[in-house]
């Protein structure tokens, strides 16, 4: 019995060597790839990249305007309030942000003066200004800091009244424009925004039989504003 009994194991291990040695050496499997977990973000606010546009309101005031008539001198500080709305395009590199912007402005911004001891009156009346501007900045974090500058042009009246005769001329003038601002993205689509803006409008003149008048235009502007952004 006993030999039957180690015949038999044996019989089994033998077979068990036999069949591991069919199954050939044992070759471990892979190691598994750890998955890579992107960090959550709840919104990319410093994102500027895309269109928007917005509304704005401010205040401008003059530069001490210099104005001629026939010999006598004066000058002209046309201030006042305005408001209106300004559209553009942001193209983002990192922290590099260029952009173009437009913007159309209702203005009340005016002055007269009296020249030659009130021999004549001469008014500087501005309705309403428009820029289209280019716009490099900083982008850090939900702020950026930009410079600014282009093409400006303004629906300008001037006038002069004198006893003897009255000129006037309503005409679309323009010239340059140069500033720089800030905005601050305060929500995924949204951005407050304050900038200044000075503005040139060069030299005008008005000619009439009994004489000639000349001034410059230019004046400084600050204005807040809001942005939606797509």
């Amino acid at each position: 019995m006993k030999k039957l009994l180690l015949a038999g194991l044996a019989a089994g291990a033998w077979t068990t060597c036999a069949s591991a040695a069919d199954l050939g050496p044992y070759t471990p499997p892979p190691p598994r790839a750890e998955p890579i977990y992107e960090p959550v973000r709840e919104h990319n606010a410093w994102n500027w990249q895309g269109l928007y546009f917005g509304a704005n309101a401010g205040y401008g005031w003059g530069n001490d305007n210099p104005a001629y008539y026939n010999g006598a001198s004066g000058s002209l500080n046309p201030d006042g309030w305005y408001g209106g709305g300004q559209i553009g395009y942001n193209a983002q590199f990192n922290w590099l942000v260029l952009g173009m912007e437009a913007d159309l402005q209702g203005a009340d911004i005016s002055d007269s003066t009296s020249l030659n001891s009130g021999f004549a009156n001469v008014q500087t009346d501005i309705d309403w200004f428009s820029t289209v501007r280019g716009r490099i900045g900083y982008a850090a974090g939900s702020t950026l800091i930009y410079f600014t500058g282009g093409w400006a042009f303004a629906d300008l009246n001037q006038s002069i009244t004198t006893p003897s005769v009255s000129m006037s001329k309503d005409e679309i003038a323009s010239g340059y424009t140069l500033g720089g601002g800030m905005e601050w993205k305060f929500a995924p689509n949204w951005s407050l925004k304050t900038e200044y803006l000075y503005v040139d409008l060069g030299e005008q003149t008005l000619s009439g039989p009994s004489g000639t008048y000349t001034t410059d235009t230019d004046f400084h502007t600050v204005r807040a504003g809001v942005n939606f952004h797509f």
